[in-house]
C-alpha cells in the first residue's frame, strides 16, 4: 500500500513476488514494437494492393485496344459495336469482383 497526501494506492502483489520487475510463473511478456511493426506492414501491404488493383492494374498491353469501363453512358456504344460485327466471331467477357 502506498499512502500519499490525498489517496491510498493498493497494488496487489503476492509475498513471493514482491520485488519490482519480477515475472509471475507462466507469464509471457509481449514486446510491443514487433507487433506494431507487423501490423503496420500488413496494413501497408493491403493499401498497396488496393491502389494497384484499382488504379495501376487497368492498363492494356501495347498493341491492344485500351480497356473500357462500362457504365450507363457508354453501354449503347457497346451494344452497337457488338451488333455491327455480326459476321465475325464475337466474345464478350464481363468480370465482376463479387
Amino acid at each position: 500500500m502506498v499512502l500519499s497526501r490525498h489517496r491510498a494506492y493498493v497494488f496487489p502483489v503476492s509475498a513471493s513476488h514482491s520485488e519490482l520487475g519480477c515475472q509471475f510463473p507462466g507469464e509471457v511478456k509481449m514486446k510491443r514494437k514487433p507487433v506494431i511493426y507487423g501490423l503496420v506492414a500488413v496494413v501497408g501491404a493491403i493499401v498497396l494492393f488496393v491502389v494497384y488493383y484499382l488504379y495501376l492494374g487497368s492498363t492494356a498491353p501495347t498493341g491492344q485496344q485500351p480497356l473500357v469501363r462500362l457504365n450507363s453512358s457508354n453501354i449503347d456504344v457497346l451494344k452497337k459495336s457488338f451488333n455491327d460485327s455480326a459476321d465475325s466471331v464475337r466474345v464478350m467477357v464481363m468480370l465482376s469482383p463479387t
